[in-house]
C-alpha cells in the first residue's frame, strides 16, 4: 500500500468514525455501563463476549455454564468470532472487569461502520465510482437503517465489514487472473462467514449471481479462469472453515437442527419504501410494521427513497460503463431482494401466491438452517451503493453549474437524513452483588432464573457475569438435545425440589415483573407466591426473591 493510499484509507476511516459517533451520539456518554440496543439478543452476545476470555476446561464448543446441568453444545451458536476475538485480544491489554468488557463489546460493534464503509468504497471505487460517489455508496452499505438495527440486537448479523472486501478482492481475481486476489477473496469470505454464518451461504449466492450475470452479459457461459475461479474459491473457504462447518453440516441432518423462519423473518414489499421504527418519520410507518411479520430490526429493510430516486435518474442519465455497472448492480440487488423474500412474496404481512427460490433452499439439508431469509438485504445494500455511486459520479461529470452543484449538495444531505437514526435503545448494565451466593462454600451448584422467557433468558445469561454460578436457563442459536429446563415440572413443586436436589441446582431466582419483562405466565411459569411457600427464602433483593432448593 502506497503512503497516499494509506492516508486515503485513514482519512476515510476517521471521517466514518466520526459519522458513527454522529449516529449513536445518544449511546457515547454510557459505552462502559450499558449495551447498545434494548434487552435482548444483544444481552446473549454479551455473554459470548464474556465467555470467550473465561477458562474452558471441557472445550470451546462445550458448556455447562447454561443450561445446566446437562449443559449445551456451542456448535451451531451464534458467535460473531472475528468480533469475539478482537474483544479477547483487547482484554488481555485492558482487563475484563464488567465496565471495560460492556466498553470493548460496545466498540467492536461500532467498528462496523467505518470498516464496512471504507470496504464498500474502495469496491465503488474499483466499478468506476468517482471518490464523493463511492463515499456516498460507502455510507449506503455500512449506515443504512437495517444495519444499525442489527447492531442493537444482532453482533453476528452485524458484522458485514468483510462482505464488500470480499467482492473486491474476487472481481479483481476475476479481472487479473490473479491467485493472489484470490486467496485475499477466500480469506474475506472465510471473516465474512465466522462473522455471520448466513455469511457463508450468500457469499455461494453471490458467486453464483456473478457467473450468471456473466452469462447473460457475453451470451455464453464462463470458461477457464473465470468458471475456475468460483470453484477454487468455495473449496479455499470450504476447507478453512471444514473444522467448524463439517460438525454443523453432521447435526444439520437433525430436525432438532431446524428452526422455523423462512416464511415469517423476510422482507415484506412495502417495507422497501416504509420508514424503519428507528427512522426520524417511523411513527408513518408504525401501523405498517405491526402488520409484517417477524420482528421490526429484520422486517426494517428500508432502501431510502433518496437513494431509488438517484438510481433512477442514474439509469435516465448514465451511458456506456457507467451504465452497465448500473445494470450489474440493479441485477444483483434483484437477485438479493428474491432471496431476502423467503418462500414468498409478503405485501402488508399477507402471504402471497408467489413462490420464491428461497422455498427450494428452506427444504435442503443444512441450507435449510436460513431461516432469516430478511438478512439477503445485505447484499442488496452493498449493490445499491455500488449504483447510487455510479449515479453520483455520473452527476459530477454532467456540464457544471452552481445551480447543479448546490443540488447535488441538498440530494446528499437528504441521503444522509433518509438513514439517520431518531433514538438508539441501550441496556444498563450493572452488578448489584449476590451475597448469598458468594458466601456460599460450596463450588457445585447451579441457578435456576424463574420466569422463563425468550428475552429473559438472555438476561439471565448476561446477570450470570455478576454471579459465575452455572445456570439451567440460557439460549444457543439451535439446541441440538434437551436439559432439565426441558421437562422440569412446574405444577408438583415437590416432586420439582426433588429435580432440581438431584440436578445440583441450589438457589431459585424468582424475578419480579420490571420494563416488561419476568412477566409470569403460571401455565407455563407457575405461581410465584407457591414458590415462595415451597421453598425457603434467603434474600428479597433488587427485584430478585433468592429462594434455597437443599
Amino acid at each position: 500500500m502506497t503512503a497516499r493510499r494509506a492516508a486515503e484509507t485513514l482519512f476515510l476511516l476517521a471521517g466514518f468514525a466520526a459519522l458513527t459517533a454522529l449516529f449513536f451520539r445518544q449511546a457515547l456518554p454510557d459505552l462502559s455501563a450499558a449495551l447498545i440496543g434494548p434487552p435482548e439478543d444483544n444481552l446473549q452476545d454479551f455473554w459470548n463476549s464474556w465467555y470467550v476470555v473465561q477458562n474452558h476446561a471441557q472445550g470451546f464448543f462445550f458448556t455447562r455454564l447454561i443450561r445446566a446441568p446437562e449443559g449445551v453444545s456451542l456448535i451451531y451458536h451464534s458467535f460473531a468470532y472475528p468480533q469475539i476475538f478482537a474483544v479477547w485480544l483487547l482484554s488481555r491489554i485492558f482487563g475484563t472487569d464488567l465496565p471495560t468488557l460492556v466498553l470493548l463489546q460496545n466498540l467492536t460493534n461500532l467498528a462496523s461502520f467505518p470498516l464496512a464503509a471504507t470496504g464498500a468504497y474502495y469496491l465503488c471505487r474499483y466499478l468506476g465510482g468517482g471518490k464523493l460517489g463511492s463515499a456516498a455508496g460507502g455510507f449506503i452499505f455500512a449506515f443504512n437503517p437495517w444495519h444499525i438495527a442489527q447492531v442493537m440486537h444482532h453482533a453476528h448479523v452485524a458484522g458485514i465489514e468483510f462482505l464488500p472486501l470480499f467482492a473486491l478482492c474476487y472481481l479483481r481475481a476475476l479481472d487479473r487472473k490473479s491467485y493472489g486476489w484470490l486467496a485475499g477473496a477466500i480469506a474475506f469470505y472465510v471473516l465474512s462467514a465466522l462473522s455471520c454464518w448466513y455469511y457463508l451461504f450468500y457469499g455461494f449466492y453471490f458467486l453464483a449471481f456473478h457467473l450468471l450475470y456473466l452469462r447473460v452479459h457475453e451470451h455464453r457461459w464462463p470458461r477457464g479462469w473465470r468458471l475456475a475461479a468460483p470453484a477454487l474459491c468455495l473449496a479455499g473457504a470450504g476447507l478453512l472453515l471444514s473444522p467448524l462447518a463439517l460438525p454443523m453440516a453432521l447435526n444439520g441432518f437433525k430436525d432438532n437442527a431446524y428452526q422455523i423462519g423462512g416464511n415469517i423473518f423476510s422482507a415484506d414489499l412495502l417495507s422497501y419504501l416504509a420508514f424503519p421504527p428507528n427512522h426520524v418519520w417511523g411513527r408513518l410507518s408504525e401501523g405498517l410494521y405491526h402488520s409484517f411479520t417477524g420482528n421490526p430490526w429484520e422486517a426494517g429493510v428500508y432502501l431510502g427513497l433518496i437513494n431509488l430516486a438517484l438510481l433512477a435518474w442514474g439509469f435516465w442519465r448514465t451511458k456506456g460503463d457507467a451504465r452497465r455497472v448500473l445494470w450489474y448492480a440493479l441485477g444483483g440487488m434483484i437477485f438479493f431482494a428474491a432471496l431476502a423474500s423467503g418462500d414468498a412474496l409478503h405485501w402488508r404481512g399477507e402471504t402471497l401466491p408467489i413462490h420464491m427460490p428461497s422455498i427450494v433452499l428452506s427444504k435442503l439439508p443444512f441450507f435449510a438452517n436460513v431461516r432469516t431469509p430478511a438478512r439477503a438485504i445485505v447484499f442488496v445494500y452493498l449493490f445499491l451503493g455500488i449504483a447510487v455511486a455510479m449515479a453520483v459520479t455520473t452527476a459530477l461529470t454532467r456540464k457544471r453549474s452552481l445551480w447543479a452543484a448546490g443540488a447535488l449538495a441538498a440530494i446528499l444531505g437528504l441521503m444522509l437524513i433518509d438513514f439517520f437514526p431518531s433514538h438508539i435503545q441501550t441496556t444498563p448494565m450493572r452488578c448489584s452483588g449476590f451475597p448469598v451466593l458468594a458466601r456460599d462454600q460450596d463450588k457445585d451448584f447451579a441457578v435456576l432464573d424463574m420466569p422463563f422467557g425468550y428475552r429473559e433468558q438472555n438476561f439471565y445469561m448476561a446477570q450470570q457475569i455478576c454471579h459465575g454460578r452455572p445456570i439451567a436457563q440460557g439460549v444457543v442459536a439451535r439446541q441440538l438435545a434437551p436439559t432439565l429446563t426441558d421437562h422440569l415440572t412446574i405444577t408438583d413443586l415437590a416432586q420439582q425440589r426433588r429435580q432440581l436436589a438431584a440436578a445440583r441446582v441450589k438457589y431459585i431466582f424468582l424475578h419480579h415483573p420490571k420494563n416488561g419483562m419476568f412477566t409470569w405466565d403460571t401455565p407455563i411459569d407457575g405461581d410465584p407466591e407457591l414458590y415462595r411457600r415451597a421453598y425457603p427464602v434467603v434474600a428479597d433483593q433488587a427485584g430478585i426473591t433468592i429462594l434455597r432448593v437443599y
